[in-house]
């Protein structure tokens, strides 16, 4: 038995007629008569008697209707439930900072709209540190960068690779970033900090020596020091806009360019790996609208 026919049944009898129940249910009167017609033959009996016009309830045909009513409510209650028990919960996430300021605040916006029991509890580090408290159960889940010191017993999940970058001030002269970074003085990401080692390896395999001045280990700190002219730094360039970003120059390395990967990390088998995943899956759907990332980045 179809809950398409029955719906179409109490159509019928909220409207009054096949005609009134076409319209209700979008579709023409000859199919709502077919409908009827297959439900009728399922149960075995007349719900309608056609001797009348427009055609009234028969006896079995009242009797069906309170059943019909149970059923489709029933079935609706069985989706409904679905839909928002198959996604609640809390979930403890681990996020690095440049994560936290860029792509997060939208992902947990569209997550509290269609998931609004799904509680999410952000706590914030670098990437070596959350992955021990993830692959100790501490977290949930987390979301680092570059993993670059193995998996055992993780899973990792990329979801969005971003550009290295060279940041300067506004004002300093059209030179190349090969030229830039090796005459002002260079402000480093952390090497505490996976994206920082990937950085240093970056400047050692281009023989780059910089004449290092300070060392932060936030994005946004070293973007405020580059803006206020005080040297020149590498950072991963955002794939998406940065309301908070500060008027930097941006510039690309010549040659292929190196990139950052951020990705979710999460125990196999974890009891909220289901959860971890419909986190991923929107991190994923947002990072694909973020501008491409596959070429050079926009000189600015």
């Amino acid at each position: 038995m179809s809950i398409r026919d029955v719906k179409t049944f109490l159509a019928v009898v909220k409207s009054g007629s096949f005609a009134g129940a076409a319209g209700a249910v979008r579709r023409t009167q000859s199919a709502v008569t077919v409908q009827i017609r297959s439900l009728e033959n399922e149960l075995g009996v007349e719900l309608f008697d056609r001797s009348k016009r427009p055609p009234v309830l028969s006896d079995a045909g009242r009797r069906f209707v309170s059943k019909a009513t149970e059923a489709v409510q029933a079935y609706e209650r069985l989706f409904q439930a679905s839909e928002e028990t198959s996604v609640e919960g809390h979930l403890s996430l681990g996020v690095v900072p440049s994560v936290i300021t860029g792509i997060m605040p939208r992902a947990l916006v569209a997550l509290r709209s269609k998931y609004p029991r799904l509680h999410i509890q952000l706590s914030m580090g670098l990437s070596a540190d959350l992955v021990d408290r993830a692959r100790q159960g501490k977290l949930d889940a987390a979301i680092v960068s570059d993993l670059v010191h193995g998996s055992s017993g993780l899973e990792w999940s990329p979801f969005l690779r971003e550009p290295l970058v060279l940041i300067a001030p506004a004002e300093v002269p059209q030179r190349r970033a090969e030229e830039l970074v090796t005459s002002f003085p260079f402000i480093r990401y952390t090497r505490q900090a996976w994206v920082g080692e990937l950085i240093d390896a970056y400047l050692k395999r281009r023989r780059l020596r910089v004449n290092e001045m300070m060392e932060l280990d936030t994005l946004e700190a070293i973007t405020t020091m580059v803006h206020h002219g005080l040297g020149v730094s590498i950072v991963p360039q955002r794939g998406m806009h940065d309301p908070l970003a500060l008027p930097v120059r941006r510039l690309a390395f010549s040659g292929p360019p190196a990139y950052r990967t951020i990705g979710l990390v999460y125990l196999r088998d974890h009891a909220k790996a289901a959860l971890a995943e419909t986190l991923l899956d929107e991190l994923t759907s947002l990072s694909n609208e973020t501008v491409p990332n596959d070429g050079p980045p926009p000189t600015k």
